[in-house]
């Protein structure tokens, strides 16, 4: 069976790396081929990123332009298709800013991964994101 904490873990240090700019470790965890779908409510689909690198610079670049600390608050993880090599996670994603003084939810929303053990390491190959409200 997968190993459910370790993937637990990755998906949590995954909002904590993006939010301290540690990004290498973002890319750390993806495929070289993954696939990144961003959809909001409302809008529908805004976004299909394919391959590590282009992921990468929709983060890089969101990183950059945002002015406020954000915090990527990862909960209410649960599993599905689980095999000894793969698994779907899916968990609540809560996005908060803090900008002034002040602490706002601007987000939440939903990820769906898909993770592969790729040389005794669980990586994303797929992740969905289908947002509430814009960020």
């Amino acid at each position: 069976m997968a190993d459910k904490q370790a993937v637990s873990g990755m998906l949590g240090k995954a909002g904590w790396a993006y939010d301290q700019g540690h990004l290498d470790y973002l890319e750390s965890i993806l495929t070289e081929d993954a696939v990144f779908t961003l959809s909001i409510d409302g809008q529908g689909q805004v976004g299909n990123f394919e391959g590590r690198d282009t992921i990468m610079g929709l983060y890089r670049g969101a990183s950059e332009s945002q002015e406020d600390q954000r915090r990527h608050v990862v909960s209410n993880i649960f599993f599905e298709d689980e095999t000894d090599s793969s698994v779907t996670a899916v968990s609540y994603l809560t996005l908060i800013s803090i900008s002034d003084g002040a602490l706002n939810v601007i987000s939440s929303g939903v990820y769906t991964d898909k993770v592969e053990l790729v040389d005794g390491q669980w990586l994303i190959r797929n992740r969905d994101l289908a947002l509430d409200l814009p960020y």
